[in-house]
């Protein structure tokens, strides 16, 4: 499914999932977590563009440059960070991952197989804020008219687990889309409407188009 330039996508269940949604999906970003997308970027150019951006306290994946180099921003009880790989996004699809492990502070991205970023947070902590949600292939909201930053991709896998997983159970989760007890949201941009992208895992956290 390609999600177009100028016109985002919303995971907010609360919001938008009509209360039937049977797991909080924004709680798993209390603790530790992976996200992982499987993309394909569409859009030219080497300004910036964001991948996902988690709100109202901001965590997300940009991407900018010749060769869509990946920058990681976090914002956090210390202010925000701004961290750019020296690696960039290869043409065709890249599996695109974000963990965080919370004992050790430690996150990291992962691109395919590698690892191409790792940041240790120190005394700083990750808020969630109030009534989290997250956008794909925008900053913000379109309505807000700053912070766009918006992107056109390709993605037929989106995964979220409530734990620090490795690159081989990323790599496992989607080669059979297996629904492991930690995964809370899983989806293959197949079982989709104009409007809502349905949950695999059956914990009905939907995803909306923003309209």
């Amino acid at each position: 499914m390609v999600i177009k330039y100028g016109e985002p996508w919303l995971m907010w269940p609360n919001k938008v999932s009509y209360g039937i949604n049977k797991v909080d999906i924004m709680e798993t970003f209390n603790g530790s977590f992976t996200i992982s997308l499987n993309i394909k970027i569409l859009s030219e150019g080497v300004e910036k563009k964001t991948v996902f951006a988690r709100l109202p306290n901001y965590v997300g994946l940009d991407v900018e440059g010749e060769n869509n180099r990946v920058l990681l921003i976090l914002n956090h009880t210390q202010g925000t960070e701004y961290i750019m790989s020296d690696v960039g996004l290869h043409e065709g699809y890249n599996l695109l991952s974000m963990r965080y492990d919370k004992p050790s502070k430690s996150m990291d991205i992962i691109l395919d197989n590698t690892i191409i970023l790792t940041h240790i947070l120190g005394e700083e902590e990750l808020d969630n804020g109030h009534e989290p949600h997250i956008l794909f292939g925008s900053g913000n909201f379109p309505h807000n008219g700053f912070n766009l930053n918006y992107c056109e991709y390709d993605i037929d896998f989106l995964m979220i687990s409530n734990e620090c997983l490795g690159v081989e159970k990323i790599k496992q989760i989607k080669s059979d889309t297996s629904l492991e007890e930690t995964v809370v949201g899983m989806y293959n941009f197949q079982r989709h409407t104009d409007y809502k992208v349905y949950d695999l895992t059956g914990n009905c956290n939907f995803i909306h188009k923003v309209l």
